[in-house]
């Protein structure tokens, strides 16, 4: 499994996640965790920390996160943005700010790259903009 395939799995307990009002988050994890140690008896260790961290880390920022995509997302609240790209948000916007070792672009083209793969057409357009706004506030 590659990091873009666990941001897709980050991405998609986040959405699940809003339909539950941040309960059974460990449920979540505990399900996806399990159906990659299925497919992959080694269950690359690696991947699954990552995937455990992100996810941590974002639920633990969660109410600075939005914040930061609200301010970013000019007239628009975070009620009217699209589930996926909300999840797409949250996980790059945590990776901008709390994640210095992966470098922007690399956030950005992977945001990009699941809005492509699970989103509408226009997705791309709209998160590429917001996560603009949100990287020109981290650097302010």
């Amino acid at each position: 499994m590659t990091r873009r395939n666990a941001r897709e799995l980050i991405m998609q307990m986040l959405y699940e996640s809003t339909f539950h009002n941040g309960e059974d988050t460990e449920r979540l994890l505990d399900e996806k965790l399990n159906e990659i140690k299925e497919k992959d008896e080694k269950g690359n260790k690696a991947v699954i920390k990552f995937i455990e961290d992100e996810y941590y880390g974002i639920l633990t920022h969660l109410d600075e996160i939005d914040k930061l995509i609200e301010k970013s997302a000019v007239n628009w609240t975070i009620s009217r943005i699209a589930r996926v790209d909300l999840g797409i948000l949250r996980l790059a916007t945590y990776e901008l700010k709390w994640q210095q070792d992966i470098p922007r672009k690399v956030v950005v083209n992977e945001a990009l790259e699941i809005a492509k793969a699970y989103s509408t057409d226009k997705s791309p357009q709209f998160i590429n903009g917001i996560l603009g706004n949100v990287i020109k506030i981290i650097e302010a």
